[in-house]
């Protein structure tokens, strides 16, 4: 069990069962979530596969794919989308948040919270990143498979758009779009779709003159996650605090001051965590064993649709 309780101070009961407009916003425009990807497979070391390291254009299309995948024309998919992008932290009353989604869920049930309302997001990158981790895995067995490679990059794609939506203070908070003030209507003010904007204001190369830190592996990739959560979280007293400096999405201007140092910083701790994902996946994917049963081989180098498959053993 790993504990939130040092994020906030415990609140009142009454703020746990609010349950207010679910989130339906993006966590960064997608400059951010490219920007993000890219910067964090640039900064990948030697030993990380060379198609992985080559692979940056692939990795930045597919980390814009889980904000299309919200799409209000596909009831299910949107319905089930939605909450992993963010967690309300204050929806949980300083509850320790068990490492397992259905123990979550459970979690959530007893309290009287609704998990689509409180959100998922640590549960999507932990389990992103060991989707990747297994994936890697196969490549480890299989190097010249293109269908492995290629799964690498999918998968990674979409692991680094919820690693850079963490990074946006307000998919941690109840006070997502306004602040949430109890017995009173909630006023969204706008300010999630121009803290959004912010990296569109401000060029690539402009985030990214210095490098990033060298990326961290960790063996508890949920558990950094938290940490992550935790750092992301308390600084949405301080995009309230910038609020009055924030352009209009559709202003490009370009940055100064506190809001940029603000955009420069999210940003880059984005890229700095998401790079770490990557390098813990796949050094932790030297101590995956895939299943014995299976051999790609039999279908993505010798199947022939005329006669039985070789099985296993023979």
């Amino acid at each position: 069990m790993y504990r939130i309780r040092q994020i906030i101070r415990t609140l009142p009961a009454f703020i746990a069962v609010l349950l207010f407009s679910t989130q339906t916003a993006s966590g960064w425009h997608d400059e951010g979530h490219y920007y993000a990807a890219v910067a964090a497979v640039k900064s990948m070391p030697e030993d990380v596969p060379a198609f992985f390291r080559e692979g940056a254009a692939s990795i930045g299309h597919g980390a814009l794919d889980p904000d299309v995948f919200k799409n209000r024309g596909l009831a299910q998919l949107n319905h089930c989308e939605s909450p992993e992008h963010y967690l309300d932290v204050e929806m949980l009353e300083g509850r320790d948040l068990p490492p397992l989604r259905y123990d979550y869920l459970k979690m959530c049930h007893e309290m009287g919270v609704d998990p689509s309302k409180a959100g998922m997001l640590p549960y999507s990158i932990a389990e992103w990143t060991q989707r990747l981790t297994v994936a890697f895995a196969e490549h480890r067995s299989n190097p010249d498979n293109p269908h492995v490679r290629a799964k690498c990059l999918v998968y990674a794609g979409i692991l680094s758009h919820y690693a850079a939506d963490l990074h946006m203070p307000l998919h941690t908070s109840i006070h997502w779009d306004g602040r949430a003030v109890e017995g009173k209507d909630y006023v969204r003010t706008g300010i999630h779709n121009k803290i959004d904007a912010l990296p569109t204001k401000v060029t690539y190369n402009e985030l990214f003159a210095e490098p990033l830190p060298t990326a961290l592996v960790s063996p508890d990739v949920f558990g950094l996650t938290l940490d992550e959560l935790a750092k992301s979280h308390k600084m949405v007293e301080r995009v309230y605090e910038l609020e009055p400096q924030l352009p209009q999405w559709s202003d490009l201007s370009p940055l100064e001051g506190e809001v940029r140092a603000f955009t420069l910083e999210r940003e880059r701790a984005a890229a700095a965590f998401t790079a770490d994902l990557f390098l813990s996946a796949w050094r932790n994917s030297a101590d995956i064993r895939t299943p014995g049963w299976l051999d790609r081989k039999v279908f993505d180098e010798s199947f022939d649709p005329a006669k039985i498959p070789q099985q296993p053993g023979q």
